[in-house]
């Protein structure tokens, strides 16, 4: 046989092929074919735009997860989809509490995207416009599908379909129509609100329907006794768009919704009235002013710059306007995957946790504080119903949920109350928020409006909860658990220990900032409580134990003993820092959530471990990130979890702020130390760091790094010390930062108020060096 073979050589090549082909077959048909369908699927989904902040492809994601958003922070949905959903609309009693789901009239398809016609589409997705588009290059003409969640009329989700006929020199064409078919696919009826029967009506010589309804449930007898109402308009769709072979048109579609019915209408109508491209350009106009105040750009590395420009686009989207035609409504906070996600326990059900605050907050308040205020609002909002929890647990002052939508009440599903009982550190959080808020802005206002009371309040609370341990002379803190959800009922968690003092500390210094018109309770107490809160440090292997009683070598689901380090700050030994970050990466499970690499990414740069550094923060996005709209899973592939998962994105961007630029925020200065490039990059900037009213821009390259003053709040003047001098920073001037720095940037003093001491279980703490 062999020999016959060599004598033939086109036998054998026929061979040879049919035998590869049959591996082929065979390879894809036993546990190689994962990899196969993998590589398949990832070719078929490749984001083929060149532009940092474009995203396009000629195939959808098979998996409807991966499809992209569109929202202005009032409403919000996924492309294509059969849903949207409403800021601050939930169906369901406590445990059963999630966004209430509105059918999507907004869900208009052109027919090429629903057949296999010969036309082949091309989607993309503009981060910078925040619109949706699809293309098809069809015979007679070019349409283009424009989607997006206006920026400026916030209750309206816009279609418009715009058709250009193609010069034809057959003057058969001259005279015929351009017939384009379109379908509304608004989906099934809700199951969360009752809507009545659409109503037709006549507005501007437009058929346009209208239908009302309630929530079925409020989430909460007490605190919302009565469902909500929605009101939602839509544009009637016909079957198919007709216009002639010489003529250009854009049609626009609306749906509009709101809890009032008069809003929904009074939008509905003037966006009606509105010409289509200058309904367009008003919508640009709102998210060009939103990039114009800040934003990050990365060059040399296209897939990274890509990468954070996807996350900010879906920040922004879930963030309200900052101006609007109708009245800005409450905001009811920024849950783990948005506002186009939360109908399912999957996507958290669009409540809020801790996440908020210690994952998403920090970055956006370094970039746009206004937002990290709003953030802050929506829990002074629900201070009254933290005062009852605390209150019917058996302690004082603010205890928050650990989750909460509506009404601010506890709204944690019935499979996990654990973790509503137990991890109880999202107060603390919470003031760790208001003290980074504080740091960055100084805002008197805000500690007039509500600002002193939270923060005297969650300091009551923590005094309330810890217990004087006569053995060690030390206060506990018992009955928790901190962010490794996987142990629970534990006593003097570190990370629940730290954010507590750092509670009781901020509440001392508060009281001082706001003494001329809040009388606070008891502040010395507090920092007497703070100062003596045990601290669980193992002194032989120089390591902070996950709790008391932590069996080395047990597992942990994600990061929490290596956060004292960073984002706390907390002061120690730097072999301690290295210590708890070399050993917790040895017991951190692989499939765990999205942030933890990238606390660990922070933590090595602190060291001075760039190669170290570069393998987490690659692996800390390369399987999170679903192609080809940067959509993000909680979970690594082929694994998913939660999907858009913002938690993940905050945790990724803080490595690149915290980390590679290596800004740090302290209620006295702002530092910058050892920038540097992020991996494959020739340039990092963050433009429109917002410290103390002022706006700066840094600029990270190969050699040198600036940082650019665009303005400065006179009333709070900035000095840099660079190491050998101290500069001015005025509005126009560029400073080249030489060397690693620290280079520190200080105001005048607030007030003649001591910075807390924030030492906490003094007994373990070494300084650094010794």
């Amino acid at each position: 046989m062999w020999n016959f073979l060599v004598r033939n050589k086109q036998v054998a090549a026929m061979l040879a092929i049919l035998v590869a082909a049959a591996l082929v077959v065979i390879f894809m048909t036993t546990k190689g074919s994962s990899y196969s369908v993998v590589e398949r699927v990832a070719a078929e989904t490749e984001d083929v735009s060149n532009e940092a902040h474009i995203f396009s492809c000629n195939n959808l994601p098979s998996d409807d997860h991966f499809m992209p958003s569109i929202g202005n922070g009032h409403v919000a949905t996924n492309i294509f989809s059969d849903t949207v959903y409403m800021n601050g609309l939930y169906n369901g009693r406590k445990g059963e509490s999630r966004r209430a789901r509105i059918p999507a009239w907004a869900n208009v398809r052109l027919n090429s995207t629903l057949t296999h016609l010969p036309f082949k589409p091309v989607y993309s997705l503009d981060t910078k416009q925040g619109v949706f588009k699809v293309t098809v290059d069809r015979d007679r003409s070019v349409v283009t599908q424009r989607i997006y969640a206006h920026r400026y009329y916030t209750r309206a989700i816009i279609n418009q379909i715009q058709i250009r006929p193609k010069p034809h020199a057959d003057p058969n064409f001259i005279h015929k129509e351009i017939w384009i078919a379109i379908k509304l696919m608004p989906g099934p009826t809700s199951k969360d609100i009752d809507f009545q029967t659409p109503i037709p009506e006549i507005i501007d010589g437009r058929t346009v329907w209208r239908s009302c309804g309630k929530t079925r449930v409020s989430e909460d007898p007490v605190y919302q006794p009565l469902p909500v109402e929605v009101c939602a308009y839509w544009t009637s769709v016909p079957d198919h768009l007709v216009v002639p072979q010489h003529h250009s048109r854009v049609f626009t579609f609306i749906m509009t919704a709101d809890k009032n019915q008069t809003v929904a209408r009074e939008e509905f109508v003037r966006v009606l009235q509105e010409d289509g491209e200058d309904l367009y350009d008003k919508h640009l106009e709102a998210w060009q002013k939103l990039y114009s105040h800040a934003s990050m750009q990365i060059e040399g590395n296209l897939q990274l710059a890509k990468i954070v420009n996807g996350i900010w686009y879906y920040f922004l989207s879930s963030l309200p306007s900052e101006e609007s035609f109708s009245h800005q409504e409450r905001y009811y906070g920024l849950s783990p995957t948005g506002l186009a996600r939360g109908g399912t326990l999957d996507d958290y059900e669009g409540h809020n946790f801790w996440d908020t605050e210690m994952w998403m907050f920090p970055t956006i308040l370094l970039l746009y504080p206004r937002y990290g205020k709003k953030l802050l609002e929506y829990r002074l909002d629900n201070a009254y119903v933290a005062a009852e929890l605390a209150k019917i647990t058996g302690n004082k002052g603010y205890r928050f949920p650990w989750e909460s939508a509506y009404t601010g009440a506890e709204v944690t599903q019935p499979c996990c109350p654990e973790v509503a009982e137990f991890e109880q550190h999202v107060t603390g959080d919470v003031a760790f928020a208001a003290r980074q808020y504080l740091a960055a802005t100084r805002d008197e206002h805000w500690l007039q409006h509500g600002g002193c009371s939270i923060v005297t309040n969650i300091a009551e609370f923590w005094a309330s909860r810890a217990v004087i341990n006569y053995t060690t002379g030390f206060y506990d803190i018992e009955n928790v658990m901190g962010p490794d959800e996987e142990h629970s009922n534990v006593t003097n968690s570190v990370f629940t220990n730290v954010v507590a003092g750092y509670s009781l500390y901020l509440a001392e210094y508060v009281a001082c900032l706001c003494k001329s018109y809040y009388m606070a309770r008891e502040p010395e107490r507090w920092t007497d409580i703070a100062w003596s809160l045990a601290l669980p440090y193992d002194t032989v292997l120089d390591y902070h134990p996950q709790y008391e009683g932590y069996t080395r070598g047990e597992p942990i689901k994600q990061a929490d003993a290596v956060l004292l380090g960073f984002p706390l700050q907390y002061p120690m030994n730097v072999s301690t820092r290295a210590n708890d970050l070399a050993y917790y990466e040895s017991v951190t499970r692989e499939n765990g959530p999205a942030m933890t690499d990238s606390m660990h990414t922070v933590g090595m740069l602190q060291l001075d471990d760039a190669v170290h550094a570069e393998q987490l923060f690659n692996k800390s996005y390369m399987h999170n990130v679903r192609e080809p709209f940067k959509i993000w899973s909680e979970l690594r592939s082929p694994n998913v979890g939660a999907v858009n998962f913002l938690t993940g994105m905050g945790g990724f961007l803080q490595s690149l702020v915290f980390g590679y630029a290596g800004i740090s925020l302290n209620l006295d200065t702002l530092k910058i130390t050892k920038p540097q490039l992020p991996p494959a990059s020739t340039k990092f900037t963050i433009k429109g760091i917002k410290y103390l009213g002022a706006s700066l821009t840094l600029d990270i390259g190969d050699p040198d790094t600036t940082l650019k003053v665009s303005g400065v709040d006179e009333n709070w003047p900035l000095i840099m010390d660079n190491g050998k001098y101290n500069v001015t920073l005025v509005p126009g001037m560029t400073v080249t930062l030489k060397g690693q720095g620290p280079f520190v940037i200080r105001s005048v003093p607030w007030k003649d108020c001591q910075l807390p001491a924030d030492t906490i279980g003094h007994n373990y703490l070494r300084p650094i060096g010794t």
